[in-house]
């Protein structure tokens, strides 16, 4: 598919989607103006129910009256205008009751007789309806005041005072006293509700008048503005005497945009309105139209996506290939770093049958075997902690150390690698002020290690190999910059593998290397490492002259040390290796340029920064030690008594034979179960400890551990357990301590490590 015709697809996509959005605006637009309006006419007509419900309970007040009245001992008009002024004095509603006779006079409660020929409300129940109301204008007659009211009145059953006969009652209630109950807002307060009478007068109104004299009529609003949409006040006047429902669109004298809906009151000539500024039906339709948008928008991103992942995917599928390579050599290069330690194990096991009455030769070989070991141990190692780190699962210790201290066990360990290669090595620090820090030792370390390491392997002989160290304090004052630069004379290495250093799996061959061989992770740990503490690492490098790697880390400072004096600044003596150097030497500045070759790696354990030799061996079984279905009795003195929980009777035998040449008692338990058994068995205090492998049959050192704890004596809960397993993440240490275990010994074990625990427990009992 060529340019212009991929273009031409877009261009009609892109328009269409344009067209089918404008369409669907379109629609949108009118639904929701059509549902607006019909909310506007719906929340009208519930409001006049409203307003009909406060005058039909007007009407039933004004009944109360009446009825009352009937039952009154009155005898003559006099004695019912007083009960019409009490009536009167203890409404809230009505300022003023009356009584109409059937000639046509009317009585009011403040004692004032209106003949028939001076007003006309007598009129208003002539065709036989029950009630009414009206706005008060004084042209039915005058009631004794000038206020705007309002008249109620209601048909009597014939009420007989002496010899007179009254056939209604009225009552009259300022407007501002009943327009409280009539004023409805809406559409959150914006929306103004009011209600006129036939010829516009306000029944209800925002700000009604004092007087009748001042009061506003609609109609001159309406002609103060303008109707839009062709509607003439004439049509208003018209509609709401027809008591018609109607919606007109206006703008008013000030210039605000209405929309008012008009609904009938029903019994009354009035007409209630709902005045919405325009604005309100903006605000309402603005989410739709931000919807829209969004959808438009979304709809781009979706096709722009599309196109960006099938560029990705013509990218991804040219990149596979060449991927695929680079895993293709990763694999055989793993497969021969496997091999070849395994191949030297088996080749000395072979050796060492045939041999065993040599112990010279014995000698050579087992220091053979714990060299391939520890070797095939450091490449499981890199591949688990970079598995871990990928996955997040690495926590960092926050522990004090001391930098110096740091740097110089850093050192020793490679100053056997250089002297036998003869590179000088020059260690510069420009000031420690603060050595004292919080942080992860090991892996701290662990970094400066595989760099050491690195540097050391792709240096040549007589090459040198620097270490600047240096440090600032932050302004807080309660954290230091700390600053370690190692730079070498090596191989260097290519401007195209210096952006991929740091990948995983990435190793640069060359001349100098190619007998160093590695897994590729180590850069990528210690990369990883360095992020995770917050940290840099860089590296500068130029090919055939050498590399640079710098790590910059802050961390805080050991608070048991913020109060110290800053060390100043000075120069520290370095190693320096070589055969002509094996002493301590002075300092001297460094190649600006060192080099570490991608690939070359160093052990990524914090066993492998230990200067202790780590012996793979796990807990056994032998013949020759005490069994777990053997009754054992507590000496009164001799070795230290020991159960070891162990399913593998090579390890068992294994770790049996160490533990009895340091003079421990061995107690050998070939699963959980067992272990539980003899302890239960045994005297109180004859087991020192306990070394529970995790995973056995029938019970695991988990649930054994459990049942001991559980158990009523009084050596159940301080008998030291150490969990003995290959598994190493946090969460299974977790576990191991939550169900009783006291520390973690991890498999391969660290014999120097376990024998320092086991001491520990030794002189406790001492």
């Amino acid at each position: 598919m060529n340019r212009k015709k991929t273009i031409g697809i877009i261009a009609v996509a892109a328009a269409a989607m344009i067209i089918a959005v404008c369409v669907y605006l379109m629609q949108l637009s009118s639904t929701v103006a059509g549902n607006l309006m019909d909310s506007v006419e719906e929340i009208s007509r519930h409001d006049v129910e409203t307003i009909e419900g406060s005058l039909d309970d007007s009407y039933a007040r004004l009944g109360s009256v009446a009825d009352r009245m009937a039952v009154y001992d009155v005898n003559n008009v006099h004695e019912a205008q007083e009960q019409l002024n009490l009536e009167a004095a203890s409404s809230a509603l009505f300022n003023a009751i009356y009584l109409l006779e059937d000639d046509g006079t009317l009585y009011s409660s403040s004692y004032v007789r209106i003949d028939a020929d001076a007003h006309t409300y007598d009129e208003l129940m002539a065709d036989g309806r029950e009630h009414f109301v009206m706005l008060y204008d004084d042209a039915n007659g005058k009631l004794e005041t000038t206020k705007e009211s309002l008249i109620f009145g209601i048909r009597l059953e014939p009420l007989v005072i002496g010899d007179r006969t009254f056939v209604a009652m009225l009552g009259r209630s300022d407007l501002s006293a009943i327009s409280n109950q009539l004023v409805i807002e809406s559409f959150n307060g914006e929306g103004v509700s009011s209600v006129v009478n036939s010829q516009g007068y306000y029944i209800v109104s925002a700000s009604p008048a004092t007087d009748l004299d001042g009061r506003d009529n609609f109609y001159d609003t309406l002609e103060a503005g303008r109707i839009e949409d062709g509607v003439t006040i004439q049509d208003v006047r018209q509609n709401i005497a027809d008591g018609k429902d109607f919606v007109i669109n206006c703008v008013t004298a000030n210039g605000e945009d209405l929309v008012m809906s008009f609904a009938p009151v029903e019994g009354t000539s009035w007409s209630f309105i709902m005045a919405v500024p325009t604005e309100v039906f903006d605000e309402r339709f603005a989410p739709f139209i931000t919807m829209t948008a969004g959808m438009l928008g979304a709809m781009v991103c979706v096709v722009t996506i599309m196109l960006a992942l099938i560029y990705r995917f013509i990218k991804q599928s040219m990149q596979a290939q060449a991927e695929a390579a680079a895993r293709t050599e990763f694999l055989s290069n793993m497969s021969h770093e496997i091999r070849t330690p395994l191949n030297g194990i088996i080749g000395l096991n072979h050796l060492m049958e045939r041999h065993l009455d040599d112990r010279e030769a014995m000698a050579g070989y087992v220091g053979k075997l714990g060299k391939a070991a520890q070797y095939l141990l450091s490449l499981v190692n890199d591949i688990l902690d970079m598995s871990k780190l990928q996955a997040g699962k690495v926590e960092l210790v926050h522990e004090p150390f001391d930098v110096r201290a740091l740097i110089d066990n850093v050192c020793q360990m490679q100053r056997e690698p250089m002297a036998d290669r003869g590179i000088l090595f020059d260690l510069t620090t420009k000031g420690l002020p603060r050595p004292f820090l919080v942080g992860d030792e090991v892996r701290i370390s662990q970094v400066l290690m595989n760099i050491l390491s690195n540097a050391v392997k792709f240096t040549p002989p007589g090459g040198t190999i620097s270490m600047n160290v240096s440090q600032t304090v932050v302004a807080s004052g309660r954290q230091a910059t700390t600053t370690i630069s190692i730079a070498d004379t090596g191989c260097g290495m290519t401007p195209e593998f210096q952006a991929h250093i740091f990948d995983v799996f990435t190793q640069e061959r060359n001349r100098n290397s190619e007998s160093q061989k590695g897994t590729g992770l180590g850069m990528s740990i210690s990369h990883l490492l360095v992020e995770q503490m917050g940290g840099l690492l860089k590296v500068e490098s130029v090919l055939n002259e050498g590399s640079c790697f710098t790590m910059v880390v802050t961390l805080p400072i050991d608070p048991a040390h913020l109060d110290d004096v800053p060390e100043e600044a000075g120069e520290v003596e370095g190693l320096t290796g070589g055969e002509s150097a094996a002493a301590l030497g002075g300092v001297r500045a460094s190649a600006s340029e060192g080099g570490v070759t991608p690939g070359g790696d160093a052990p990524a354990n914090a066993d492998a920064v230990d200067a202790a030799p780590n012996v793979s061996v796990s807990t056994g079984a032998a013949d020759t030690d005490v069994r777990a279905d053997v009754p054992v009795d507590a000496p009164q003195e001799g070795p230290v008594q020991l159960l070891v929980a162990e399913d593998n009777e090579l390890n068992a035998d294994i770790i049996s034979s160490i533990l009895t040449e340091e003079g421990y008692a061995i107690t050998i338990a070939e699963n959980g179960e067992e272990a539980v058994r003899a302890f239960e068995a045994s005297p109180e205090g004859f087991f020192a400890a306990i070394l529970m492998d995790a995973q056995m049959p029938v019970m695991d050192g988990y649930e054994a551990a459990r049942e001991i704890r559980a158990l009523k004596r009084t050596d159940a809960k301080t008998v030291r357990i150490f969990a003995c397993t290959a598994s190493t993440f946090t969460e299974d240490r977790n576990r191991a301590l939550e169900s009783g275990m006291d520390d973690f010994l991890t498999k391969p074990l660290n014999v120097t490590v376990m024998l320092q625990k086991l001491q520990a427990v030794k002189e406790e009992l001492s």
